[in-house]
Parts: C-alpha cells; sequence; structure tokens
C-alpha cells in the first residue's frame, strides 16, 4: 500500500470520526428541551418566553459546533477522496 492510499485511509477515517461527533451534537441539539415550571404560562409570561430562549440558545449553540464539525468531516472526506485517485 503506498503512502497516498495509506494517507486515504487515515482521512477517510478522521473524517467518519468528525461526522459522527458532527451527528452526535446535532442530536443534542435536537433534545434541548423548555424548563418548566409550577406555574401557569398565564401567571408569569416572561419566565416562559426566558425559559424558551434559554434552550433556543443552547440549542443554538450545539448547532454551531455541529456545523464547524460538520465542516471538518467534509475537508477531511475530501482530502481522503483526493489522494484515494492519485
Amino acid at each position: 500500500m503506498t503512502t497516498l492510499k495509506f494517507l486515504a485511509v487515515v482521512f477517510a477515517l478522521f473524517g467518519l470520526a468528525a461526522a459522527i461527533v458532527a451527528a452526535g451534537y446535532w442530536w443534542r441539539a435536537s433534545r434541548v428541551g423548555i424548563a418548566q415550571s409550577n406555574t401557569s404560562i398565564s401567571d408569569v409570561p416572561e419566565l416562559y418566553t426566558m425559559s424558551t430562549q434559554v434552550a433556543f440558545n443552547e440549542s443554538s449553540r450545539l448547532n454551531s459546533i455541529a456545523a464547524i464539525w460538520t465542516g471538518v468531516a467534509a475537508v477531511l472526506s475530501a482530502a481522503a477522496s483526493v489522494m484515494g485517485v492519485l
């Protein structure tokens, strides 16, 4: 096995690992819940609005991390493809 072919396999495996990490972050971002309180929404609407904003902020933070990992996976997979055909 030539050096480029070996590097192609290594890059492909790292790309796979990065894609799995990204998928984990996407999954976590989709599971962020809104904190529930014992009060009614009509009693304290501000509390519900703030809880929703906190959940949206956490979800967007996880989404941005997932997007970065997805980009890393794409670059590594592209590099593996190029090395594989050389």
